[in-house]
């Protein structure tokens, strides 16, 4: 069977791996319906549909699966079934030796020694028993969990300390089976404490670990991390919840990458809804701010500063504060453009119209270096002074952003055009069309008022194919000569470097496209013949040629 390429890469190391543990059990195999069962943190069930020996259909009813993704545990049925010497209609496979038959026959004494010796040599085998078993964690056992995340870190990164591509996705799944496994079982067992050292422990070393995660891996874990805090808070007390809010606070502290702080940030900001703890974020929230507004980065300051100054509002929003303490804080950090953007929403949604008005024209002024916040600001503004009936105001922005802030915008375009009558809107065009580049923003408003030969000339100036393309509807009918050599120009251009058979399909498409034209029957025809003697070397070429 060819199914491999059906998977993401981690996702068929994941599934390997299950297959590698014997996790794939009450296999089913029938001519075209395979059915199993596979174990790990959860059991799930597994289909693979099959025709003429290739999977149509496979389906699993884990969350990632029922999500419309290709799972882990799909895999790890796909991986086994390979392996099967041939296929039959009835599993198990009876050239197999019956495990549990062989070890019920065994002496106990022995088996408890053999136990005894493995567990001695491999600690991630006596972590598993041991959770297994549901023993209490000692500080011994902590210890040994550490060091298996350590020993994970180590024999992938090397002696160079950096995991590369190659080795991303194998060290991913091998802490997602730590996670899944061993971290979950310490929640099953109700060690939550435990469970949130170890998870914190690793959040952090995966956050200092150099790697290459092209494939989403960092993302990957973090989330899980995650997912895994939340089920840990589900079932914490009070004395547990206290710990793991102080926790995500300390750790904010600049200890841990700036992109993997965001999860700590969500982790606390989405949670810890007690007053207790909203009192203590308030605090927080407003140093942080004051803590940033110190940088000298300006970038970096205004980011970080002003990410913060939000978090607070927000949290002043849904504590009901007085509307007196909310403006009093937006008024204080103006300087921070995401401030000033939710103060005047604020505003705006409160109706309180002048001073909204005031905030935009003030935030045209402070932020003129930023043409996309200034573009946002004078179409608040537009949007403002047209429902309140300001109308002079209203045409001076609408000209402001024709002009400057959204040149060639041909929403706005239209809109200032339904202010003047039609003969004072042909002068009054004339400004904009000046104001204009030419090219593709000019081309749109010759469009749309159907000044055709302004926007014949504009095409005929540009090299672009995709500029001919856009505009040939409208100019067909009226300049097929001109656009008929307009398109030769191009394709004689594109023929003549030596290229590959794409290159040369889409040649022939253009050709094929330049037949509809009056005349173009015999143009391309002409064409072809030039081109069959200059670049008769060309193999694919004059394959290609050959199919018009």
């Amino acid at each position: 069977m060819t199914w491999q390429q059906q998977f993401m890469e981690h996702i068929l190391d994941r599934g390997f791996d299950y297959y590698h543990r014997d996790l794939v059990q009450d296999i089913s195999i029938q001519e075209d319906v395979i059915e199993a069962t596979v174990y790990g943190t959860e059991i799930y069930d597994v289909e693979v549909e099959l025709a003429d020996g290739e999977v149509t259909l496979l389906s699993c009813d884990c969350p990632f699966a029922l999500d419309g993704n290709h799972c882990k545990h799909m895999a790890a049925v796909l991986f086994y079934v390979d392996n099967v010497d041939s296929i039959k209609k009835e599993y198990p496979d009876k050239s197999k030796e019956n495990i549990s038959e062989f070890v019920k026959e065994a002496d106990e004494k022995l088996i408890r020694d053999f136990l005894t010796s493995i567990l001695e040599d491999d600690e991630k085998l006596l972590n598993r028993f041991k959770s297994i078993m549901k023993y209490s964690l000692s500080p011994e056992d902590m210890k040994r969990y550490k060091n298996q995340i350590n020993n994970i870190l180590y024999r992938h990164a090397g002696g160079h300390d950096f995991i590369d591509y190659y080795s991303a996705s194998n060290f991913a799944a091998e802490l997602e089976e730590f996670l899944d496994n061993d971290i979950r079982g310490m929640i099953e067992n109700g060690f939550y404490q435990e469970a949130f050292v170890l998870t914190n422990d690793l959040f952090i070393k995966l956050g200092n670990q150099d790697i290459d995660d092209s494939g989403g891996e960092t993302g990957i874990l973090s989330q899980m991390c995650m997912e895994i805090w939340q089920e840990i808070l589900e079932y914490s007390d009070a004395p547990l919840k206290k710990k793991m809010f102080r926790w995500f606070m300390e750790s904010l502290d600049g200890s841990v990458i700036d992109y993997m702080e965001d999860y700590l940030e969500e982790m606390l900001f989405e949670n810890f809804q007690e007053d207790v703890f909203i009192a203590e974020k308030l605090v927080f929230s407003d140093q942080q701010v004051q803590k940033f507004k110190k940088e000298e980065d300006s970038w970096s300051r205004g980011y970080a500063a002003g990410k913060w100054a939000i978090r607070h509002i927000e949290m002043l929003e849904e504590q009901n504060a007085a509307e007196s303490e909310m403006d009093a804080y937006c008024e204080k950090h103006l300087e921070f453009n995401r401030v000033r953007k939710y103060y005047i929403e604020h505003c705006i949604n409160r109706k309180a119209y002048d001073k909204a008005i005031h905030l935009l024209e003030d935030g045209k002024n402070a932020d003129k270096g930023l043409s996309g916040l200034v573009r946002d600001y004078s179409l608040q503004l537009k949007n403002i002074y047209k429902q309140m009936g300001n109308n002079r105001a209203y045409e001076q922005e609408l000209w402001s952003l024709v002009l400057e802030y959204q040149k060639g915008n041909l929403d706005i375009f239209n809109e200032l055009k339904l202010l003047y009558p039609e003969e004072e809107w042909k002068v009054q065009r004339e400004v904009i069309f000046n104001a204009v580049s030419p090219g593709r923003e000019i081309a749109d408003l010759y469009e749309s008022e159907k000044l055709y030969d302004r926007l014949l000339q504009v095409v005929l100036d540009s090299p672009s194919l995709h500029t001919l393309q856009a505009y040939e509807k409208s100019l067909m009918k009226l300049y097929p000569h001109q656009l008929l050599n307009k398109y030769e120009m191009i394709v004689q251009n594109m023929a003549r470097p030596t290229t590959d058979r794409r290159r040369y399909q889409e040649i022939v498409a253009l050709l094929r496209n330049m037949k509809k034209y009056p005349e173009g029957e015999q143009k391309v025809k002409e064409i072809v013949r030039e081109w069959q003697s200059l670049y008769k070397n060309r193999r694919a070429m004059m394959d290609e040629l050959s199919r018009l």
